[in-house]
């Protein structure tokens, strides 16, 4: 099987963004083939909701919901994605390069995804916060910090769409979430025995979840590495 490589975004020449922007532009519209891309962001949305409580993908203390699944539901989620799109997935390191790609920041673009920012780059995370985030060297200790911490900051940052339940809808949602599972699978070389308990839950919801936990733990099994 072929390994496809994730890159940087800082790293992608513009024929790289053409390619990427164009791929994402392909999956809108009534006319795009299933999924589309509005059916990730539905499916974002339950994820979210109340029927979707039971999945676990995010941790919601109001409502006495921890994220159980919060790593591994994404990293199906962008694999799936990635599928759809045809084309590697860039991530977005915040920490290297704290500001927006300005490829995803063009004002024709954001109108023409409905995309609404207010960007605070007051609250993006630090690499001494970051740090501090990681250290666990317990699977779901590590990442409650890191869904609460700097996944949660850096929607907060980029405000808008990115900071409510539709946030796939703007781009830089895939991006960001690459980058956090680039983190993940980084923390998995350093703490190989520590992985989920629930390995046999069923990640919900079909056609585009419906797969074990235990089925997404190794990104070279799925084919994909970083950078």
């Amino acid at each position: 099987m072929a390994i496809i490589k994730r890159l940087n975004q800082h790293d992608l020449s513009d024929s790289d963004w053409d390619e990427f922007i164009n791929a994402v532009n392909s999956m809108h519209g009534t006319g795009a083939g299933s999924p589309a891309y509005r059916e990730f962001v539905s499916l974002h949305v339950e994820a979210m909701s109340m029927a979707g409580m039971s999945w676990r993908v995010h941790t919601m203390p109001n409502m006495g919901v921890l994220g159980t699944n919060f790593l591994t539901w994404h990293r199906q989620f962008l694999y799936a994605f990635e599928k759809r799109l045809g084309i590697a997935l860039p991530y977005w390191d915040w920490i290297e390069n704290p500001e927006i790609p300005p490829r995803l920041n063009d004002r024709v673009l954001l109108r023409r995804w409905s995309v609404r920012r207010e960007w605070d780059p007051d609250e993006m995370p630090t690499e001494d916060q970051l740090q501090s985030q990681i250290r666990p060297r317990r699977f779901s200790v590590f990442q409650r910090s890191l869904e609460l911490g700097a996944h949660t900051s850096v929607h907060i940052a980029i405000g808008g769409t990115m900071n409510s339940a539709s946030s796939p809808t703007d781009p830089i949602f895939f991006l960001h979430h690459a980058n956090l599972d680039r983190i993940w699978a980084e923390w998995q070389k350093k703490n190989p025995m520590s992985n989920p308990r629930n390995r046999n839950e069923i990640l919900q919801r079909p056609p585009i979840e419906g797969v074990k936990v235990a089925s997404v733990l190794r990104i070279s099994s799925l084919g994909y590495s970083y950078d």
